[in-house]
């Protein structure tokens, strides 16, 4: 088994979507005990980095990040180097009901720059629809949205609420195709933290390569 980390590294000072300010901060706490390290995060950008949107975030009736299922889908990854992600993508695709589908576009490369949050690739709504009528179990993407920074962010309500959560930020993507393109069996495991009532956490991604 091989674990393939599809996290983005965060730090004091990370930038947080839409790229204007910090999404991390975080305090070394003072205490008389030698060798001893305490912080505390004085801000937390739940949308920060790699990380997990619930279908509360844009459905009133959703499910927070405590309550949304944890799942262990096997991945289907696809790769694009388009600016817009349209529903022709999945022409050829093996059905994904019950699978993660990941698309890769080489925007990660820009993360930790303010150039991350410009002129980002975004999927279609007529993607979006697709994905809800194929029952996939999740939706990942390498880009800080799956929306553009304007409009009425379609893309996530109709994910959202259809009770598909979204994984934006990913990282690595290029060495998970290397594994499926070596015919590997490989599973995502990306859960958020549990905290009732918040709409977003950040996640730690891994995929499971068997």
């Amino acid at each position: 088994m091989q674990l393939i980390d599809l996290s983005q590294r965060l730090a004091d000072g990370a930038l947080a979507y839409p790229g204007d300010e910090s999404g991390i901060a975080i305090d070394r706490l003072e205490y008389d005990v030698p060798g001893m390290t305490v912080s505390r995060l004085s801000v937390f950008d739940p949308h920060c980095g790699t990380h997990f949107d619930a279908p509360l975030h844009f459905d009133p009736q959703g499910c927070d990040i405590a309550d949304t299922p944890l799942r262990f889908p096997e991945i289907t990854l696809i790769c694009t180097s388009g600016s817009t992600l349209d529903a022709a993508l999945l022409d050829g695709t093996d059905a994904v009901a019950g699978k993660a589908v990941l698309f890769s576009t080489g925007w990660e490369q820009r993360a930790g720059t303010r150039e991350y949050y410009a002129g980002f690739p975004v999927l279609t709504e007529a993607l979006a629809d697709r994905l809800v009528a194929g029952r996939v179990a999740l939706v990942g993407f390498d880009s800080p949205s799956v929306d553009c920074t304007t409009g009425d962010f379609l893309v996530h309500r109709k994910l959202l609420s259809a009770g598909i959560p979204i994984l934006e930020g990913l990282a690595n993507l290029s060495e998970l195709k290397r594994s499926i393109d070596r015919g590997a069996n490989v599973r995502l495991a990306a859960f958020p933290l549990r905290i009732r009532g918040l709409e977003g956490s950040p996640v730690r991604a891994v995929a499971i390569v068997e």
